[in-house]
């Protein structure tokens, strides 16, 4: 009886587990909807699995490495897009728009890390989102969101993307 008990417990536990994360991946959903020009032209190319957060600024050695890994890949992109910079055209769109995206990032990386190096409390949940959508201008983009969300997965609190080319 006491085994039946545990197992019913066990599985009730894993369910309620589950479910928490699907609703925390539907609101980093959500927060991502909200924040794009065009939310009817976004495709979700991938959601992580929910894990913990113990700060806005810590993140895992492979996170960091694959966040600077990206910003170089951009900047490589621009780089050669432009001649590295001696044929840059202010008309270029896709340039400008991806190099405008990139500063944004590398401040709310600069920010977050040099704040946050040290494991603090647990504060929370992170999710990343990589999508693709449209901008304000039309042209498509793909991007790499990073959704901070409270301890009872009930509110993004903080949010950052990285460009991807």
């Amino acid at each position: 009886m006491k085994k039946i008990l545990f197992l019913m417990m066990g599985a009730a536990l894993m369910m309620s587990c589950g479910n928490s994360k699907e609703k925390m991946k539907q609101l980093a959903r959500e927060n991502l909807e909200l924040s794009v020009d065009y939310p009817k032209q976004l495709k979700v190319l991938a959601v992580s699995e929910p894990d913990s957060a113990f700060g806005t600024g810590y993140f895992t050695k492979d996170e960091v490495k694959g966040m600077l890994r990206t910003m170089k890949v951009v900047t490589d992109t621009i780089m050669k897009r432009t001649g590295n910079m001696s044929r840059f055209n202010p008309e270029d769109h896709y340039v400008v728009s991806l190099a405008e995206r990139q500063m944004r990032s590398m401040a709310d990386i600069r920010s977050l890390i040099m704040h946050g190096d040290r494991k603090g409390e647990f504060s929370g949940w992170k999710v990343r989102i990589d999508y693709q959508c449209v901008d304000a201008a039309g042209l498509p983009y793909r991007s790499e969101r990073w959704c901070f969300i409270d301890k009872e997965g009930k509110q993004v609190y903080k949010s950052f993307e990285l460009p991807i080319p």
